[in-house]
C-alpha cells in the first residue's frame, strides 16, 4: 500500500500484497493505511530468512525463464522496482508489440497496480490485436495457497483492463516439476477473489475500519510482536482478556 498525491482516488494505491493481507488479517490493513497517509511511520524491518526467501525465490524464476528461453521463446524483461508511469508505458508498448514472454511487467488500472512474474502470450483475440497474455507466477510453496490464487486472480483482471479480453486461465509454476505450470481457470474463482477485494476497498474508504481491535489469528506471530517480519504486521496488540498465560514456541493459546 503506498500514497500518492496524484491519485483520483484518495491518496492509496493498492496491490497483491495488501489483498493477501487484508485477507489474513484486517488489523494489517488499518495499520498499513496509516503507514500510506502518513499517521505511523514505516518500521525497519530486517529478516534473514525472508531474505533467504527473496533470493531463492528469485532463482526459482529466473530458472523459469531461463527453461522458457531455452524452449525458443523471446523473452522481454521489464526493469525497475515498482510500480510507475515509465514501466508501465514499456509493459504496454511490449503487450501492443506481441511480445511472446514478458517478465516482471508493470500494470496499473486506478488505484490497483501490479508486477506479475510472466505475461505470457497465447494465440486468442484481445484488442491488442490476434494474441493476448494469460499471466504465470512462479511460487515456492509445493502447494498452491488460497493468497497466490488471489494475487494471480488480481493480475488477471489488470491484463483484462489493458487488452479488453479476460485470460481465461492464470498459472502457477511451483519447484520440482520441471517448470510444468498448474492451471487455474479465472472464473472459478472470481467470486472468492471480489468478495476479499471489495472487502479491503470498504476497509480503506471506510474510517471505522482503521479502529478495528487487532484481535490475535493464526497470521499473528507471537515472537515477532516488535518487529515483525511483514510491513507493520509486528506493531499488534493483544486483548488480554482472548488468550490464555500459556505461550508455547510461536504459538499462542486462546481460551
Amino acid at each position: 500500500m503506498r500514497s500518492r498525491r496524484a491519485s483520483g482516488w484518495g491518496t492509496v494505491h493498492l496491490s497483491a500484497s495488501d489483498l493477501v493481507g487484508h485477507l489474513n488479517c484486517r488489523y494489517l490493513t488499518s495499520l498499513d493505511l496509516a503507514v500510506a497517509k502518513g499517521v505511523l511511520a514505516k518500521p525497519f524491518i530486517w529478516d534473514p530468512v525472508l531474505e533467504v526467501l527473496a533470493e531463492r525465490g528469485a532463482l526459482h524464476e529466473k530458472g523459469y525463464v531461463d527453461h522458457l528461453t531455452a524452449s525458443g521463446l523471446s523473452v522481454t524483461a521489464i526493469g525497475g522496482v515498482g510500480v510507475d508511469s515509465s514501466v508501465v508505458a514499456q509493459t504496454l508498448d511490449a503487450m501492443k508489440a506481441g511480445a511472446q514472454i514478458i517478465v516482471q511487467g508493470a500494470l496499473q488500472v486506478a488505484h490497483w497496480t501490479g508486477r506479475p512474474d510472466i505475461l505470457r502470450r497465447v494465440e486468442k483475440p484481445s484488442h491488442l490485436g490476434s494474441w493476448s497474455y494469460e499471466v504465470v507466477d512462479a511460487k515456492l510453496a509445493r502447494e498452491t495457497k488460497g493468497s497466490t490464487v488471489l494475487q494471480i486472480c488480481l493480475y488477471s483482471e489488470l491484463v483484462a483492463a489493458v487488452q479488453k479480453r479476460v485470460p481465461e486461465f492464470a498459472y502457477v509454476v511451483k519447484p520440482g516439476l520441471n517448470f510444468q505450470p498448474e492451471e487455474f481457470r479465472i472464473a472459478d474463482y472470481a467470486a472468492y477473489y471480489r468478495r476479499v477485494k471489495g472487502s479491503l476497498e470498504r476497509a480503506v474508504t471506510s474510517e471505522a475500519d482503521i479502529e478495528s481491535y487487532p484481535d490475535p489469528n493464526s497470521h499473528c506471530d507471537p515472537a515477532q510482536r516488535t518487529s515483525g517480519p511483514r510491513g507493520i504486521a509486528g506493531r499488534r496488540r493483544i486483548r488480554p482478556s482472548v488468550l490464555t498465560p500459556a505461550v508455547t514456541g510461536r504459538r499462542v493459546s486462546r481460551s
